[in-house]
């Protein structure tokens, strides 16, 4: 008899502890969420919190990395804006100078880059298939096939100048805590984009203004680029790296010529002697801009 009563009670107490343990895994949420959620929020986790800001475009917020200036000059911010396509702290020579102007004077904002439209799917219908010969090509042999459809393309193009006119136009307030001059970073298709921007003048011109490849992917907006670079009046520093963007190779003696016929006096223009895959070419990059930028904006 006892044992039978032992036998029961093991049996009653077995089943609480399951009855127990099953109610509070449907009440206790789980831990991992909040991680989750935080993740979410950034591209940039791995970053420490205090570099990581956002704002906000038709309602969706992007990250805008903030580092303070270092040591005791304060001379005011740097303003980089990363190839489109990328991220705010794109790997490669953009986010080498984010990290490393801070000790010149410069507080560095990086901004997420527009994106590009991708590529169209020209899949076409069983039915519509011409017959053998029949204008089976639009564009010319010799030149390659458009990314886009030409009907998306100005769409897509307006959206990436006003996603960048919103960008650019809620740094003042970030960067309300680093006075003093500003000198806008950019690179590739960004380039181009912020140059076409500021010869419309729809945004504000900054005290210095850096450009690495410039380019357009459209023929004739890239070659227009060059014209656009040399009529603006600001401090220019244009960088060409030997491994850049055959549009923006097509354009650099253009873009030089140009800027001595129309007599801009504050244009320059630095050709690397290294690939940016390499670091020391990075190196060379940060130098030509933390000098240029410092004597052009007076701010030494």
């Amino acid at each position: 008899m006892p044992r039978i009563l032992s036998l029961l009670f093991c049996l009653i107490l077995g089943i609480t502890t399951i009855a127990t343990y099953a109610a509070d895994t449907t009440t206790t949420p789980p831990t991992s969420a909040p991680a989750e959620i935080s993740a979410k929020k950034s591209n940039h986790s791995y970053l420490p919190t205090n570099e990581i800001k956002q704002i906000t475009i038709d309602n969706q917020p992007y990250d805008l990395l903030v580092r303070p200036w270092e040591g005791k000059k304060k001379l005011g911010a740097a303003i980089i804006l990363p190839a489109t396509n990328g991220t705010a702290d794109a790997p490669g020579l953009m986010a080498f100078v984010r990290r490393n102007i801070n000790p010149a004077g410069w507080a560095s904002l990086s901004l997420t880059p527009p994106t590009e439209l991708p590529a169209a799917n020209f899949a076409t219908a069983a039915t519509e298939v011409t017959s053998p010969g029949a204008a089976q090509l639009s564009s010319p042999s010799n030149k390659p096939s458009p990314k886009i459809k030409p009907e998306d393309n100005s769409k897509h193009l307006q959206e990436q100048e006003d996603f960048l006119v919103q960008s650019m136009s809620q740094l003042d307030a970030v960067g309300a805590d680093y006075v003093g001059k500003r000198i806008l970073i950019t690179a590739d298709q960004s380039a181009g984009l912020l140059i076409s921007l500021l010869s419309q003048k729809k945004i504000a011109d900054p005290d210095v203004l850096i450009v690495i490849n410039p380019y357009r992917e459209d023929e004739k907006l890239n070659q227009a680029l060059a014209e656009q670079l040399a009529k603006l009046t600001l401090p220019i520093l244009d960088i060409q790296s030997p491994d850049g963007h055959p549009a923006s190779l097509e354009t650099a003696a253009n873009r030089k010529i140009l800027a001595v016929t129309l007599k801009s006096p504050n244009y320059r223009q630095t050709s690397l002697a290294l690939n940016l895959d390499n670091e020391s070419a990075w190196q060379n990059c940060l130098n030509a801009i933390k000098g240029f930028s410092a004597r052009m904006s007076g701010a030494q």
